[in-house]
């Protein structure tokens, strides 16, 4: 069972850029220790308080919410993933690569996920949409979170010119992972419906973090 109750007592959930899933390495080969660790896929269900414990302030603070152990594809852009940026499922090809470097025998995995601009489907679509916490090097393991309130990053310029709590936020399409405030009386189609990522819990800003109550997150596990 992937669901996990009690972090390792070393675990930052924003500060992890591990070369190994189990965030142990052998200091001298670089090889994984693969037991006595993490595994990949594992998640923590998280009050406010338990996640501001296991958060590194200076790099953003972590509320309510599921976080999960995930790798990132090694062919993400790495630019984009950083705080508050979002990310979604590798391609098959891509997850099924990176599952076989680690041993695994699954021909895709919902816990590689890659930047935004790599996703696949129309426009990008939000196919396992997750928020990253902070930068992971393309082919590391970090963590994510995917559904509570999380701080999501915004574009430069909002389309909303008067944003508002409670507005429906999308990820910018084609874009870099940012989040939009789009106009509330514009008509939906399925594409900007597929781009939905959640409400707004604060006032979108401009190009700064925003605390947003995720609702478009699937909860499923491999």
């Amino acid at each position: 069972m992937p669901q996990q109750q009690a972090l390792p007592a070393w675990v930052v959930l924003n500060a992890a850029n591990d070369t190994a899933a189990s965030g142990m390495a052998d200091q001298y080969t670089g090889f994984p220790y693969n037991a006595g660790g993490l595994n990949l896929g594992e998640y923590f269900d998280l009050t406010s308080q338990e996640a501001f414990r296991n958060c590194k302030p200076s790099v953003g603070v972590l509320y309510c919410g599921r976080y999960r152990r995930i790798q990132v594809d090694s062919g993400a852009t790495a630019a984009n993933v950083k705080t508050g940026t979002i990310g979604v499922l590798a391609s098959q090809a891509a997850a099924s690569q990176d599952i076989g470097n680690i041993g695994g025998a699954l021909p895709v995995s919902m816990n590689v996920v890659t930047s935004f601009d790599k996703g696949i489907g129309p426009a990008n679509t939000l196919i396992r949409p997750v928020v990253f916490l902070n930068s992971i090097t393309p082919g590391n393991f970090g963590y994510v979170q995917e559904l509570g309130v999380a701080s999501v990053l915004a574009r430069a310029t909002l389309t909303n010119a008067t944003p508002l709590q409670g507005d429906v936020i999308q990820v910018q399409s084609g874009g870099a992972g940012l989040v939009d405030d789009p106009t509330q009386s514009g008509n939906v189609t399925f594409v900007t419906l597929s781009l939905v990522i959640g409400i707004a819990y604060d006032i979108p800003q401009n190009g700064k973090l925003f605390r947003l109550l995720l609702d478009a997150v699937p909860v499923v596990q491999d």
